[in-house]
């Protein structure tokens, strides 16, 4: 009666399940042998069953033929072909096997089935067994699969979309009710991919432990969406007894994952029930709101109503009441996406008008503090004119005695700031003009060039956008000694391609950090080499001096912060976890156009490392000790940068072969406003600002030198250290 009653509600999803051909079901035991026109039994069994049920078809020659068990989730299938009596062919597949070369998988099990004979088929499945079975041509396999890859890719696509949305919002907003909301949407995403078996049609089809045990992570979908639920209702705040309940069942959700350990099937029958009983309960639920006109009643209503009817569909699909077929196999999908973007949007809409009403209560209040801070200030303006007039006369003689001293000091740091900001201004500028004259050439050939894009395919494109991406801005080589072999090796790469290149681009190349190629990328120069590569090249350059500028602007920033705060260490920022070979080397990357003529640079990077601290700072200390190398040096020699290990610490070194350190000098480099320059010339607060930075960091500082080696150590404290070759 049941049965009858729901196929009449339905009576349009019917008219697809009839006149297909059907497969004799043989029970669930077998001796082996072949009965030509055996009658029909029970055609289908639904529900779960432990045991493997037989079914067998007999059919005449056809080149064009597939078996498709649509339904998809068997763990284990097996296709026996019997000629006149004899096993002829044997084909054995499910998700705990590895996949059979003749099987492919479109929404289902597919198999060739072009000989006359009787087909045996073995089935054993841990979800609901339930047979989906249909004999298609290969024009018939197309539409089917345009069918129900418009319906997987709308409800996987709508989920993507609420899932960034969502995690959008709470990093904006840092609201708690945002990262809940993301975190069941993604649930719901993982078992919507899982339960259409794309995991198995891409790439997970010979992981057999894949879907014996990842289906245990089906429970995170209730789990998500009752966390979530638990926080739209402030059930713990208005329901404090009722949400100790809630808490158990998280927790008992949490534990039915370890069922997969033991029984799979058990584990999905579990789900199923669970998943009726919440979309049940939290229906009943939206009703009851609605009849006592409770807050987000409507919200909780329509949201609930579209579960109940999406769920209530995947369980009468799954046990046989209703046919399958894409809609109503991805009805429960559906719906549950379309109950999500409900949420989204109505958390969004109650974030909005929060904002809006906090908004105008600051105004209100800030309106009030200016009154308040008017009047105050009138006060206070009294009181300052009397005591100007008082303070006048003693500041005139303090200014006086402090302006010969102030003078003194000024002199001498004028000069040592100007040589500080100018390194920065200078790469500025250079990166302008740089700009300046690339946006200049391309105005001059404005509507004299095609489209270069036009001309490439979308795959194209995304190789272009890559490559535009990826490589590092800062990949520019460090040394002469580097570049020059680094230039061999693309050049030779872009030869045995085919792609002779000048010296002049193959510079140009080295200059953007473009120094290696993969295959894509270079068959899209082959394409077109000279147009491609204009474009390539300008745009690398583009991004190249913009984030140049970018570096410029930050460090005379800190130069100044430095000088400011020389006498004390500041913590007016918050320190940040960074790596220190990326610190260093976006120093020598700044400053590799001093190196690049008659400087050999040699690093040697054993450890790589992890430090909590200010990296803007410790750019300072590079830029201090590689300066001072290349100023010993007179720009002309060898400059080596190591980094090891020493216990807890990591240890960084730069070493010059310049003249040396006199010994009585070693001991008041680190002193402030030292300086063996002329006078104008520095400030002697480079060293003294770079040992405060190392110490501000736990860390220390030491020198070595004698003629034609100086070697400053520096130690910092590590969160953790890396071999730099591992993570490559």
């Amino acid at each position: 009666m049941l049965r009858f009653v729901v196929s009449l509600i339905c009576v349009p999803f019917l008219l697809w399940a009839e006149g297909e051909q059907k497969l004799i079901h043989l029970g669930t035991q077998t001796n082996g042998v072949i009965a030509e026109n055996t009658p029909p039994q029970s055609i289908y069994y639904f529900g779960f069953t432990k045991e493997s049920h037989y079914y067998q078809i007999e059919l005449d020659e056809d080149p064009n033929r597939y078996f498709h068990f649509e339904n998809g989730m068997f763990s284990e299938l097996d296709c026996d072909l019997y000629q006149e009596g004899k096993l002829k062919k044997q084909i054995k597949t499910g998700l705990l096997r590895n996949k059979h070369p003749e099987v492919s998988y479109t929404g289902g099990f597919l198999f060739p089935a072009k000989d006359k004979g009787i087909y045996r088929f073995r089935i054993k499945s841990d979800d609901t067994h339930r047979i989906n079975f249909r004999i298609r041509k290969e024009s018939e396999l197309f539409q089917y699969t345009k069918s129900i890859s418009i319906w997987q890719g709308l409800y996987l696509g709508l989920c993507i979309l609420l899932c960034l949305f969502t995690a959008a919002q709470y990093v904006l907003l840092r609201e708690k009710i945002s990262l809940l909301l993301t975190f069941a949407t993604s649930t719901v995403l993982f078992t919507n991919v899982l339960r259409s078996g794309l995991f198995y049609e891409y790439g997970y089809s010979d992981l057999n432990w894949f879907y014996r045990y990842v289906p245990g992570l089906l429970s995170l979908s209730p789990i998500g969406f009752v966390l979530f639920i638990r926080e739209f209702l402030q059930i713990k705040k208005e329901h404090p007894n009722f949400d100790r309940y809630i808490k158990i069942y998280i927790y008992i959700l949490f534990l039915s994952i370890i069922l997969v350990f033991f029984d799979l099937q058990l584990y999905f029958r579990f789900i199923y029930t669970n998943s009726l009983m919440l979309s049940t309960s939290t229906f009943g639920y939206s009703i009851y709101a609605l009849i006592k006109k409770k807050e987000h009643a409507n919200v909780l209503f329509f949201a609930f109503l579209v579960r109940q009817f999406s769920t209530t569909l995947l369980i009468f699909t799954n046990t046989g009441y209703l046919p399958s077929f894409p809609f109503l196999s991805s009805a429960n999908e559906i719906g549950t996406a379309i109950q999500m973007t409900i949420f989204t949007i109505v958390i969004s809409k109650f974030q909005i008008q929060e904002r809006i009403f906090n908004e105008q209560t600051v105004t209100k209040v800030n309106e009030e503090l200016e009154f308040m801070v008017s009047e105050r200030t009138k006060e206070l303006q009294l009181q300052k004119e009397k005591l100007e007039n008082a303070i006048l006369q003693l500041s005139q003689t303090e200014n006086q005695l402090a302006l010969s001293e102030k003078m003194t000091e000024l002199g001498k740091l004028v000069a040592g700031v100007a040589h500080e900001i100018n390194n920065p201004l200078s790469a500025i500028k250079a990166s302008i003009e740089t700009l300046m004259e690339s946006k200049q050439n391309e105005t001059t050939e404005l509507g004299s060039k095609e489209n270069i894009y036009d001309t490439l395919e979308n795959s194209e494109i995304l190789t272009l956008k890559r490559l535009f991406q990826y490589q590092s801005d800062f990949g520019l080589v460090a040394s002469y000694t580097e570049r020059k072999e680094k230039k061999a090796n693309l050049k030779k790469i872009l030869k045995d391609n085919g792609l002779n290149y000048d010296e002049a681009i193959l510079e140009k190349f080295l200059d953007v950090g473009i120094t290696r190629l993969e295959d894509n990328e270079i068959s899209l120069l082959q394409k077109g080499k000279e147009k491609l590569t204009d474009l390539i090249l300008d745009e690398k350059n583009f991004r190249l001096h913009l984030s140049i500028i970018q570096i410029a602007v930050d460090r005379s920033s800190k130069i100044i912060l430095a000088l400011k705060n020389f006498s004390r260490a500041t913590h007016s920022e918050h320190r940040k976890i960074f790596t220190l070979l990326e610190n260093i080397e976006t120093v020598i990357t700044i400053y590799q156009y001093k190196m690049r003529s008659k400087v050999s640079l040699k690093k040697t990077f054993i450890t790589d490392a992890t430090l909590l601290g200010w990296p803007e700072d410790l750019m300072r200390v590079w830029t201090n000790l590689i300066l001072n190398a290349l100023e010993a040096m007179k720009t002309k020699g060898n400059l080596t940068i190591t980094t090891e290990k020493n216990g807890r610490y990591v240890e960084v070194k730069v070493i010059d072969n310049g003249p040396g350190i006199p010994i009585e000098i070693q001991k008041k480099i680190f002193e402030p406003f030292f300086t063996t320059k002329q006078q104008g010339e520095g400030t002697g607060m480079g060293l003294g600002i770079t040992k405060s930075i190392i110490e501000k960091h736990n860390g220390s500082i030491s020198v070595e030198s004698e003629s034609g080696r100086t070697c400053f150590s520096i130690l910092l404290p590590a969160i953790e250290l890396i071999d730099p070759n591992a993570t490559e």
